[in-house]
C-alpha cells in the first residue's frame, strides 16, 4: 500500500497525565493489596446499587465537614470585600484563598480516593479484571481513573477513524474546558461567593448551614453520576468481550470480520466519540484480521455498504446486530443511525430499535444479566440452530 496505507493504519499516540498516571497506580495497588475472599452469590445490580448509595453518602460528608470546617476558621481571619477596593485588605484575601485552597484539595483527594476504591469494588462485582492491557490506549484501569477525576476521554484518531468529523470543533473545545473546570472553580467561586455576600452582614452565621449541605449534595450528585457511569461501562466491557468471543468461536469469513470492523467504526463516528469499549472492539477485531494492509476509510459509509454487500443473507446480520449493540454503549440507535441501516437490511428498524430500547434500559438499570440475554436477542442465533 506504501506510505498512504501506513498513514491510514497509524494511531495517534496518546500520553496519559498525571492525575489519570496517579489513579492508575492507585487502582493496581488496590487490586494487588486485595484479600481473596469468597463471595456471596449476589446480583451484580444489587451490588451496584449499595456502591452507588455508598458513594452518594460519603461523599456527601466529604464535601460537608471540610466546607464546615473552611468556614469556621476563616471566621478567624481579617475581614475583607471586594466593596471597599482599593483599600481591600489583602492579608485577608491572601488567607482566605489559602485555606480555601487547602480544605478544596483534602476534599478532593478524599472524594477521589473513595471514588477509586468504590470502583474497585463495582469492577470486581462483575468480574472485571483491572488488568494493564498494554495493546490498548485506554486500558480498564485508565477508564476507571478518567472516570473518577472527570478526566474526558481523550481525542484519539485511531486507523483513520475520526469520531469529530461530524461534531463541531469550536463547541467541542468550549465544553471541554467547561469539564475540565467545572468542579473545581465551582467549589471555590460557591464559597467566594458566600464568604463576600453573607461574610460582613448579620446573616454570616448562615454561612454554616448553607455551605456544608450545598457542597454535601454536590459531591454527592457528582460521586453518583459517576459511578452511575462507570456501571454501564463495565456492563458494556462485558458485552463487548462476549461479542469478541462468540466472533472469535466461530471460523469467520475475513469479509465478514472486516464489515463488523467498519459497523464498530461508524459507530464511533455516529456517537462522536471515543467510547474506551469501541476502543476495545476495535483492537479486538483487528487482531482477527492477517491482512491489514488493504483496510483504509474504516470510518467511511461508502466503505462499509461495499464491504456488507460482499456478504451473504446469514452475514449480513452480523454488522448490523453489533452496530445496534454498539449504539447502546452511551445510549440509543438515533434517528441518523437508523436511517442508514433502514437502507441496507430486510429486518424491520422498528424490531432493532424495539430490542435496542430495552438493552439500553437494562445497563441503564445496571443489570448485567438481563444486558446479556437482551444482547443476544440482537446478535443473529446461527450457534443455537
Amino acid at each position: 500500500m506504501g506510505d498512504s496505507g501506513c498513514k491510514k493504519m497509524s494511531t495517534d499516540r496518546y500520553k496519559p497525565g498525571i492525575l489519570e498516571q496517579w489513579g492508575r497506580r492507585v487502582l493496581i495497588s488496590l487490586r494487588t493489596n486485595a484479600k481473596q475472599e469468597r463471595q456471596k452469590p449476589v446480583s451484580f445490580s444489587q451490588i451496584s446499587r449499595k456502591i452507588l448509595f455508598h458513594g452518594w453518602f460519603w461523599s456527601f460528608w466529604i464535601g460537608f465537614f471540610p466546607s464546615i470546617t473552611f468556614v469556621y476558621l476563616s471566621l478567624y481571619l481579617p475581614a475583607f470585600s471586594f466593596s471597599s477596593f482599593p483599600s481591600l485588605s489583602y492579608q485577608g484575601l491572601f488567607g482566605f484563598l489559602s485555606l480555601l485552597t487547602i480544605v478544596t484539595v483534602l476534599e478532593f483527594y478524599l472524594l477521589f480516593r473513595l471514588g477509586f476504591y468504590l470502583s474497585y469494588q463495582m469492577a470486581k462485582a462483575a468480574d472485571v479484571e483491572l488488568a494493564d492491557e498494554p495493546e490498548l490506549i485506554t486500558p480498564i484501569p485508565g477508564m476507571m481513573a478518567r472516570l473518577v477525576l472527570e478526566i474526558p476521554d481523550p481525542r484519539i484518531r485511531l486507523y483513520g477513524i475520526d469520531p469529530y468529523k461530524h461534531l463541531n470543533e469550536r463547541a467541542l473545545f468550549f465544553r471541554t474546558i467547561l469539564y475540565k473546570s467545572k468542579v473545581f472553580l465551582s467549589n471555590i467561586i460557591a464559597k467566594l461567593l458566600l464568604k463576600v455576600i453573607l461574610g460582613r452582614t448579620s446573616l454570616r452565621f448562615l454561612i454554616e448551614y448553607i455551605s456544608g449541605p450545598i457542597t454535601g449534595l454536590w459531591d454527592s450528585v457528582t460521586t453518583y453520576l459517576i459511578l452511575f457511569e462507570l456501571r454501564k461501562r463495565i456492563i458494556t466491557r462485558k458485552l463487548a468481550d462476549s461479542i469478541l468471543h462468540q466472533i472469535k468461536s466461530e471460523d469467520r469469513n475475513p469479509k465478514l470480520i472486516e464489515s463488523v470492523l467498519r459497523s464498530v467504526a461508524l459507530s464511533i463516528v455516529y456517537t462522536k466519540t471515543f467510547h474506551p469499549n469501541f476502543e476495545y472492539l476495535l483492537f479486538g477485531l483487528l487482531s482477527l484480521l492477517k491482512n491489514k494492509e488493504h483496510l483504509q476509510n474504516l470510518d467511511d459509509w461508502e466503505s462499509f455498504v461495499g464491504s456488507f454487500l460482499l456478504l451473504n443473507e446469514k452475514e449480513k446480520k452480523w454488522p448490523i446486530s453489533v452496530f445496534a449493540i454498539c449504539s447502546s454503549f452511551d445510549g440509543k440507535l438515533n434517528e441518523e443511525e437508523l436511517h442508514a441501516f433502514s437502507e441496507l437490511t430486510h429486518l424491520s428498524p422498528a424490531t432493532i430499535l424495539t430490542q435496542v430500547r430495552h438493552l439500553s434500559e437494562t445497563i441503564q438499570k445496571g443489570e448485567l444479566a438481563e444486558s446479556f440475554l437482551w444482547m443476544e436477542k440482537i446478535l443473529p442465533q446461527e450457534r443455537n440452530t
